[in-house]
């Protein structure tokens, strides 16, 4: 435990400065979050919703692997049949291409259809301000040329192989343009659907055009500059927007018009930043459209309902029902110690894992004793702690003759994951090791090294937005930020070669690993120490601490040459999402997390007293991976509560304690 606040004050203190990978935001830290009462816990770590079951007869196909770079980088967004509708395509905005409608705004002619230069263009440098990323740093160029190839495949009638018009050439902007911009703009009709500033018009709205006053301009260019701004603008004007009510001006134009109109709009844009790429789209929220409502089930995976990948989380998770004829035993059972038998290895990774922890004393203090909470509330808790039918008390809302308490208790279980209706379900590959058993009925799908399996237990939907954010967002952190558009998913950091022990924050050489310290304490000619402290995510490919559960603090403390901490000089700062519920539902307080590649930066300082004589700075940074649940189990404690409720909130308030652990301990010497 870290040591109590010190009651003096040091003469400055800030901690200013939060660095995001994409742009610079202000954060405030404070202290311990207040509790919050346990029939909230389902905004975080619970999900709901309805549920349906897959034939069995589609379980038993077996899928064929996806043989080039589309499964990993374009699938989550653009769907197995690139229709715009992958799995991650609800919490992003715009909406993702439909490849098969062959419908393309940027293009380098006034063709109706893009060059294969220009689709290599975008899948290499994506689009700003969008979900799209560029790939050209993670991909080869036989790579992008297999995925051109695909996405045209995708809308195989549109007429991709006539003759393509030659690509406009605009040549290099001039070093002075004309000042006739603003007049062209209303002369051209560019104010009746961008409205007079922009800003977009009523009817603009209503034909999806951007505000260019906010949005930063999308068209693919290698560099933002200024002069690849105004060639992006001035290309965009002289083709036109493909699919939208955007015409071409190419005959309508000289060059000098060209780019002085092109001059215009960099202009409006000027003040245009890119948007928080944690924020879920306001659209998606609403649920208003198709892409948006297939997410809106928490705990069940929202892509193509054609798609196998499905199988595992794509619907209910029902009765396995009589063993397969051609299993013994062992093999029938879902008890994880009876998979050990052939997977020892994966048995004792899984044994000491949070998945095998999913049903622990904090789960079934919440769901055992029902009488308070509804089926519902259950359902969705089990749906995600403990998610196989043989798991639930009742099903279908009748008593489950099935009911396996030892198996509820043992959480996230091998079945849970790998078993539907008696049949086996997993990654391509099988091991080497495994001997090959006749009539063993196993599929292999490519869901399984790909992020959107975890997405359903690691995402809760748009729609669930706490301050444009849902409070599970793990997956789209993921999504949006650097580590996606280099391939990494969350099975390589999370189940590295494949091993089965999920390490996360609870694991301190994990924490350690995703984290860089750096420190500089500076002595003034007046005794005063002035310190900056700053924390870098190295390591996780999504926030972190990535949901509100964990807390993590930094604690600075001035050491005297001896080693003992002086008085006063003492400062602990979280890192965390703080949030709380009220009468008026969830309330975000602060977010104080690190992004990808970002880093935390602490500044303070102290003055006299002992300060004069500091030789070093202390910093250590501690981790409560269960704060949030310590303080819930704390609260419901506090009330009169059956025995057997409050023993296991005991239990559970026990093991959260018993979690804390120091994930780095540094001293930096003082410089004069």
């Amino acid at each position: 435990m870290a040591a109590a606040m010190p009651s003096r004050r040091a003469h400055s203190s800030s901690e200013n400065d939060l660095v995001d990978y994409d742009k610079s935001m202000t954060v405030v830290a404070s202290g311990r979050p207040r509790l919050i009462g346990w029939a909230n816990i389902l905004g975080i770590s619970l999900v709901a919703g309805v549920l349906l079951a897959f034939p069995n007869d589609a379980q038993a196909q077996p899928t064929t692997q996806r043989a080039n770079p589309y499964d990993r980088f374009c699938l989550p967004c653009h769907g197995v049949a690139g229709d715009g509708l992958g799995p991650g395509a609800a919490w992003l905005w715009p909406r993702p291409r439909n490849f098969t409608l062959g419908a393309y705004k940027w293009r380098s002619s006034t063709a109706a259809l893009p060059s294969d230069d220009d689709l290599r263009h975008t899948i290499q440098h994506g689009a700003l301000g969008t979900s799209m990323h560029g790939f050209a740093a993670a991909l080869s160029a036989t790579e992008i040329e297999s995925l051109v190839a695909q996405i045209k495949a995708f809308a195989p009638t549109v007429g991709w192989n006539k003759s393509p018009s030659k690509p406009l050439v605009l040549g290099q902007p001039p070093t002075s343009v004309a000042p006739n911009g603003a007049q062209l703009w209303n002369d051209k009709g560019c104010a009746s659907c961008h409205g007079n500033d922009g800003r977009g018009s009523e009817s603009g709205r209503a034909l999806q055009v951007y505000d260019l006053t906010t949005t930063p301009l999308r068209r693919p260019r290698a560099v933002d500059s200024h002069a690849e701004r105004l060639r992006a603008v001035a290309l965009t004007i002289m083709t036109g927007n493909n699919g939208t009510a955007m015409p071409a001006f190419a005959s309508a134009l000289t060059p000098a018009e060209m780019w002085a109109l092109a001059d215009f709009v960099v202009s409006l844009n000027r003040h245009a930043v890119m948007a928080n790429p944690t924020h879920v789209p306001a659209l998606a929220q609403t649920a208003t459209d198709t892409a948006a409502k297939m997410a809106q089930t928490a705990g069940w995976w929202p892509g193509a309902a054609n798609d196998p990948d499905g199988i595992p989380f794509g619907g209910a998770i029902t009765l396995q029902g009589p063993a397969l004829a051609s299993l013994p035993p062992a093999e029938a059972s879902l008890a994880p110690d009876q998979c050990a038998r052939c997977h020892a290895a994966q048995f004792r990774q899984w044994s000491s894992s949070i998945h095998a922890q999913a049903g622990a004393p904090g789960l079934l203090a919440q769901i055992e004793p029902v009488a308070h909470a509804s089926q519902d509330f259950v359902d969705s808790c089990a749906r995600c702690h403990t998610p196989l039918a043989e798991q639930q008390r009742n099903v279908a809302g009748a008593a489950n003759r099935t009911f396996d308490s030892e198996l509820q208790k043992q959480g996230v279980a091998c079945a849970s994951c790998h078993v539907r209706q008696g049949r086996r379900f997993g990654p391509l590959g099988v091991a080497a090791a495994l001997l090959p058993l006749p009539n063993y009925p196993l599929t292999t799908l490519p869901i399984y090294e790909r992020s959107d399996f975890c997405l359903p237990c690691h995402q809760l939907p748009a729609a669930l937005a706490v301050a444009n954010r849902p409070l599970l967002n793990t997956y789209k952190e993921w999504l949006e930020g650097p580590y996606m558009k280099r391939g990494v998913q969350c099975q390589h950091c999370h189940m590295p070669n494949r091993e089965h022990t999920f390490l996360g924050v609870h694991d301190a050489a994990t924490f350690r690993q995703a984290i860089q310290l750096a420190g500089h304490a500076q002595r003034r000619n007046d005794g005063s120490v002035d310190v900056r402290v700053t924390v870098r995510n190295v390591g996780a490919g999504h926030y972190l601490p990535t949901t509100p559960t964990p807390a993590a603090w930094i604690e600075l403390a001035l050491l005297d040459g001896a080693g003992q901490a002086i008085a006063g000089a003492h400062k602990r700062v979280r890192i965390g999402r703080h949030i709380e519920f009220t009468a008026a539902g969830w309330r975000d307080i602060e977010d104080t997390r690190i992004p990808p590649g970002g880093a935390r930066v602490v500044t303070t300082g102290w003055q006299g007293g002992l300060t004069a004589s500091a030789a070093t700075l202390r910093v250590t940074i501690e981790v409560h991976p269960d704060d949030y649940y310590e303080g819930l189990y704390q609260r419901e404690l506090a009330k009169q509560l059956p025995a057997e409720q409050a023993a296991l909130y005991r239990a559970a308030l026990t093991r959260a304690q018993g979690s804390y652990y120091v994930a780095l301990a540094q001293q930096f010497a003082i410089a004069h």
